[in-house]
């Protein structure tokens, strides 16, 4: 059995859910109970219920309006990142991409929700669990992935 299948969790059927700027209430409240306590970074935070959202669209109303690519905060400013980003299968590989920046800032933990899924290793991150999850009847399937940052991404 290898990494990914080891790190498999299970289904996330969520029930009821629309589309809108804010997780599924089952994501939600996965991310909340695995995070609390801890210093928690959105990028694209959209309309998270918890931690600080940084997003470029400022109709969200996030507390720090900016790119996720280039997040103004030092490395090690927060104990978890959650990177949920947009929902466009022709640009998801560029969107992974945003994990660089995600794993310098966060100290302990990178939680991935997107329909884009990744490698047991990604620049300095190692993936620890992850779930299958259906947002709707009619929703792409999403991948939730919780990883352990294991260095800095650029080798530090």
């Amino acid at each position: 059995m290898n990494a990914i299948e080891r790190a498999f969790q299970g289904a996330i059927v969520c029930r009821g859910y629309r589309r809108t700027w804010a997780f599924p209430q089952e994501v939600a409240e996965l991310l909340q109970r695995e995070t609390a306590g801890a210093s928690v970074l959105h990028l694209f935070g959209g309309r998270a219920a918890f931690g600080l959202r940084l997003d470029g669209d400022r109709a969200t109303k996030p507390h720090v309006v900016g790119n996720a690519f280039f997040p103004p905060f030092r490395c090690e400013s927060f104990d978890t990142v959650v990177c949920d980003p947009p929902y466009d299968r022709a640009s998801n590989g560029l969107w992974a991409q945003v994990l660089v920046p995600a794993a310098c800032l966060a100290r302990r933990r990178v939680w991935w929700f997107s329909t884009y899924s990744l490698d047991a290793r990604f620049h300095g991150l190692k993936i620890m669990r992850w779930w299958a999850v259906m947002p709707s009847r009619q929703g792409e399937l999403r991948y939730l992935a919780e990883m352990e940052r294991t260095r800095h991404p650029h080798g530090g």
